[in-house]
């Protein structure tokens, strides 16, 4: 079998690429409001274990680099699936 050589075409496949969605959030509404924002504040985190019973990364949504992301340019990883006890 002999491979065909690629055509240049001007259209190429869009990348899919899985990400975090980052919410804007204004640092008023962070100040005054008592937003739910980290695992550590969620019913499905496992603090012994650092993990999320849902099966969901904790790394982006911990409290710590939630709040050097929002410092950093105001926007936050809100976890889709926040439990609030």
């Amino acid at each position: 079998m002999s491979e065909k050589p690629k055509k240049n075409s001007a259209f190429q496949p869009k990348r899919i690429r899985r990400s975090i969605k980052l919410d804007r959030f204004a640092p008023k509404d962070f100040l005054s409001l008592n937003m739910t924002y980290a695992c550590e504040q969620c019913s499905f985190y496992n603090p012994d274990a650092v993990e999320c019973m849902m099966g969901f990364p904790c790394e982006p949504h911990l409290q710590a680099n939630q709040l050097r992301k929002f410092e950093s340019h105001s926007h936050m990883a809100f976890c889709r699936f926040l439990e609030i006890d």
